[in-house]
């Protein structure tokens, strides 16, 4: 018989034990593949604070994904016409800190990088 925590019996032991990985990344992404359950805890963690990490600045289009019709026409006037496939998560709903200084920063890597 498989324990009630991996069946999702406890979320609140779940969730203290992986808001207690919040910054070992690596840690969360083996929790996100354990299973469905364990994925819908772990995501939310994961990408909270995306900025913080030293993560390749393509998992911006993750967010932008997540725009309404309205949010996508905004970025069309600024130029930004970019298709945004769909993705399993809303991932901007779980960002809790934007830091826009390091947003710049990797957007500008990211320019710079596609440039050359």
């Amino acid at each position: 018989m498989v324990p009630k925590i991996f069946m999702g019996d406890m979320p609140e032991l779940m969730e203290i034990i992986l808001n207690n990985l919040n910054n070992e990344i690596y840690s969360l992404h083996s929790c996100a593949l354990v299973n469905r359950h364990w994925c819908k805890m772990s995501i939310p963690i994961l990408w909270q604070n995306p900025f913080s990490l030293s993560r390749n600045p393509l998992f911006i289009s993750k967010y932008f994904s997540s725009l309404d019709a309205y949010e996508k026409s905004v970025l069309k006037g600024y130029g930004i016409t970019a298709e945004f496939p769909k993705t399993l998560f809303n991932y901007a709903k779980f960002l809790k800190v934007l830091d826009t200084i390091s947003l710049e920063i990797k957007m500008c890597i990211n320019i710079h990088i596609c440039i050359t």
